[in-house]
């Protein structure tokens, strides 16, 4: 028997989500990346010590974004 058939509805649900959502991140990651990179190229991002690097802020401007693809 298969593990996905045996799983509850809502359980099935919430993997899919997730699936989702980390497509998403992989696919979206890219470009946040960019229009991080040329922010702070460009001088509109001021690097400090307490700054996040640059993976990290593209990362969090990533995961802030898509769960608008969700609603609705």
């Amino acid at each position: 028997m298969d593990h996905a058939a045996r799983m509850p509805a809502s359980s099935r649900s919430r993997r899919m989500d997730r699936i989702e959502f980390r497509l998403l991140m992989l696919a979206s990651f890219p470009f946040f990346l960019c229009v991080t990179a040329i922010a702070r190229l460009r001088g509109e991002r001021t690097v400090s010590p307490e700054s996040l690097s640059l993976f990290a802020e593209a990362r969090a401007a990533a995961a802030s974004a898509i769960p608008f693809a969700f609603m609705g």
